[in-house]
């Protein structure tokens, strides 16, 4: 650990999308203004609510949102959160390298004890994490996983039922050879059920071809699974390499017998002009989604967040603590809420401490 003094930094941090307004500041007296001679601590509260877009966050200079013109080749953010779920700058999420552990210590909790965590559960797990636990951290970037979540809906407060998320997107490698991006552009509800999606999309003969236009393909639910070929844009029977996708209720698949997967849209990338579907780092045989040492699941004590544990809908924190690594530099990072001061969801408070 080195010897030089300590800088404490507290801040409220409110960004919409990627750019942030700090509230408050205030500082130590033995501050030092060269960041490189200091060991960072601080606390962000982060506005993270906007379903499709991430809000970017570096730890330098004390830490803060940060605006990210285009994260896959920016280097100016170390990790960023949507809603509930985070990423972090390295292996397909970005090119900083950087590489994160998950030391779930509460990791086998169950939901009731989740529930009954306290802030001074939380202390005792962050105090509890130093310098030495990070030889024995196994640290990963961050790879594509298959999202469960079900991003391509989302529950709307004012119909009270579920809606289409169209800021949810996918870039597709088709069973024959093409590439696409797609969304659900419009989801109808029979009640409870899935009764028709209306899928956008645009496609690409072959990599290095030009996207076509937008066009749009209407898929009756009612009726069974439906087999969707991107290349004809049509419904039909599931021939071989012959359809891309299918979808059932709430589940979408991809014909995987044929090499069709999918690599997730990054939210600062515009649907109507990305100039290449075919240029993902790689395609997940499923519908996917970008994650690594800060897990996507929302259904165990191993995760950020446990959901909906009472059957309210609510997000509990599972004052896990991870280990984040930024080039030498190595911090540990806990999140201790997901709601503000006025009860709004989407507002994740993140603490960090640089160990290293």
């Amino acid at each position: 650990m080195t010897s030089a003094p300590r800088r404490w930094i507290a801040r409220r941090v409110v960004a919409t999308g990627a750019i942030a307004m700090a509230v408050t500041l205030t500082a130590c007296e033995d501050e030092i203004t060269d960041p490189g001679d200091s060991v960072v601590q601080g606390q962000l509260t982060i506005d993270a609510s906007n379903p499709a877009l991430f809000t970017y966050v570096t730890f330098a200079y004390g830490g803060s949102a940060v605006a990210v013109t285009d994260p896959a080749t920016s280097e100016e953010w170390d990790l960023a959160f949507r809603r509930f779920s985070g990423k972090l700058n390295g292996g397909v999420a970005g090119p900083g390298s950087v590489a994160g552990a998950n030391l779930m210590n509460n990791g086998a909790a169950t939901d009731t004890e989740v529930t009954q965590f306290t802030l001074t559960d939380a202390d005792a797990a962050w105090e509890a994490v130093t310098e030495a636990d990070i030889a024995g951290a196994t640290f990963i970037e961050d790879g594509i996983l298959e999202d469960e979540s079900g991003p391509w809906f989302r529950f709307d407060p004012i119909s009270q039922n579920l809606v289409a998320n169209p800021g949810a997107a996918w870039k597709v490698r088709e069973g024959e050879g093409g590439y696409a991006i797609i969304r659900i552009a419009e989801l109808v509800m029979d009640g409870q059920t899935p009764e028709s999606v209306t899928i956008e999309y645009r496609r690409q003969d072959s990599a290095g071809g030009a996207m076509g236009d937008l066009s749009t393909i209407d898929v009756n639910l009612t009726m069974g699974p439906a087999f969707i070929d991107l290349s004809s844009g049509s419904v039909g029977a599931p021939i071989a390499c012959g359809w891309d996708l299918s979808i059932t209720f709430f589940a979408i698949d991809f014909n995987t017998d044929c090499n069709a997967g999918t690599f997730p849209l990054d939210a600062a990338e515009d649907f109507t002009s990305v100039a290449s579907a075919g240029d993902a780092p790689e395609y997940g045989p499923f519908l996917s989604v970008v994650s690594g040492a800060f897990p996507t699941t929302v259904g165990d004590a191993e995760g950020i967040f446990w959901y909906n544990i009472e059957g309210n809908n609510r997000l509990w924190p599972t004052f896990n603590v991870f280990l984040v690594r930024v080039g030498t530099a190595v911090y540990k990072v806990q999140i201790t809420g997901y709601y503000n001061s006025s009860g709004e969801s989407g507002f994740p408070t993140m603490r960090f401490e640089q160990l290293r």
